[in-house]
């Protein structure tokens, strides 16, 4: 089965601007990071921060670009695997949603 129930497909609709959200500011505290540790090495830290920022809109893509119930379940996945889908949002999907998602993260990890 690759696409969720119907309920489950309403609880990401709904939660998608705030994992969204969550995402990008996780990205904004790499940045600062990078930002803030740049005296004296301003190139590395340039090249540093072009490598994060195309590493990480790589893993927003994959998370969120293009989100359908048809490919939902897989769009879970990289979630979890990217420390985004915390289990209090894994939480709030039908068992058979949380089993699938934590079953098809083993073959990512």
């Amino acid at each position: 089965m690759n696409s969720i129930p119907e309920k489950d497909w309403k609880v990401l609709r709904n939660s998608k601007e705030e994992l969204l959200a969550f995402a990008c500011d996780n990205i904004f505290k790499k940045v600062d990071r990078i930002s803030q540790s740049r005296v004296d090495n301003e190139h590395a830290s340039y090249i540093e921060l072009w490598q994060i920022i195309q590493t990480e809109n790589n893993k927003i893509g994959e998370m969120f670009d293009d989100l359908k119930r048809s490919n939902a379940l897989f769009k879970l996945v990289s979630m979890r695997l990217y420390g985004i889908l915390s289990d209090e949002y894994l939480y709030k999907f039908s068992a058979e949603t949380q089993q699938q998602v934590l079953e098809l993260l083993k073959y990512r990890e």
